[in-house]
């Protein structure tokens, strides 16, 4: 019995060990993610039965809870850094009951201000990518949701900017720290979505050759700076977007099945040489 539970211990140390450094912080998110939608569900369903006091005291007393949580465990810790996150989403829950009690939701870019001012001071307290990571989806949340009646090219390009700059600042920690390369993918992944929004359907004006030429600039640095195929795959891919749809709505090549060719061939094309520099690079580190 002994020796099957040694041979159980091995197996399990070894498969943990073999996980990607990033699977157990994110693991502790979805859960502290999980607890919060829970918490929130508990709050709704309960909303009409409590006073004041009780709809402020539980976010307020989560808040606290896991504040605690963090001074006992430390933030260099994956339960510290967890309980930190916990801290930033229980202040906007915290936002979200004031806004509901004292009625001043009736806007959901004020909800986001208001997170997001408030989680400044935390993320600098704490020292934590996620934290900044979370100020930065609820600041891309303010910019759509204050300009999304009248959504505008240049409002666009404000989301698209504001995401290349977090890129900026995070490859930079990255370069600094050693470690971390994934964390960008967020914000690559954001500005290119956003750029490829605004080049679509433009056919062939300022908008597509901008977000082409960013595109274009990202996948260049990702491949000067060897920052690995993901990087360099993201940008591809955008960059057949923006290409598959133009030949689709604006170039005639010959009748429709050559046309799905040609695009066929663009995406081959592509991740073939994705695939052909990523493993270039493997051979050259």
């Amino acid at each position: 019995m002994n020796q099957k539970t040694g041979v159980l211990s091995s197996l399990q140390t070894n498969f943990f060990a073999s996980l990607p450094a990033w699977v157990g912080p994110l693991c502790g998110l979805t859960g502290a993610a999980l607890f919060l939608a829970g918490t929130v569900c508990f709050v709704a369903y309960n909303w009409s039965a409590w006073g004041t006091l009780y709809k402020f005291a539980l976010p307020l007393a989560g808040l606290v809870a896991c504040a605690a949580g963090v001074c006992c465990t430390g933030l260099e810790k994956n339960a510290g850094q967890v309980l930190s996150v916990a801290c930033g989403l229980f202040v906007g829950l915290f936002w979200a009951v004031y806004g509901q009690v004292y009625q001043t939701g009736a806007f959901v870019y004020e909800f986001c201000l208001a997170w997001a001012v408030s989680l400044v001071p935390l993320a600098l307290l704490a020292g934590n990518r996620w934290l900044w990571l979370l100020w930065a989806a609820v600041c891309n949340g303010y910019i759509v949701s204050r300009w999304s009646v009248w959504m505008t090219s240049a409002n666009v390009w404000v989301l698209i900017v504001f995401n290349v700059l977090c890129f900026i600042v995070s490859e930079g920690a990255v370069r600094r720290e050693g470690k971390g390369a994934w964390f960008s993918l967020f914000f690559l992944a954001a500005a290119l979505w956003f750029s490829v929004m605004d080049g679509l359907g433009s056919e062939w004006n300022l908008h597509f050759w901008c977000s082409f030429g960013l595109i274009a600039l990202l996948g260049g640095y990702a491949w000067r700076f060897r920052r690995g195929a993901v990087q360099l795959g993201f940008c591809a891919l955008a960059l057949d977007v923006l290409l598959a749809e133009q030949i689709v709505s604006s170039i005639e090549i010959g009748n429709g099945l050559l046309t799905v060719l040609v695009v066929m061939a663009l995406f081959v094309g592509s991740g073939w040489a994705v695939y052909a520099v990523s493993r270039g690079e493997e051979k050259n580190a």
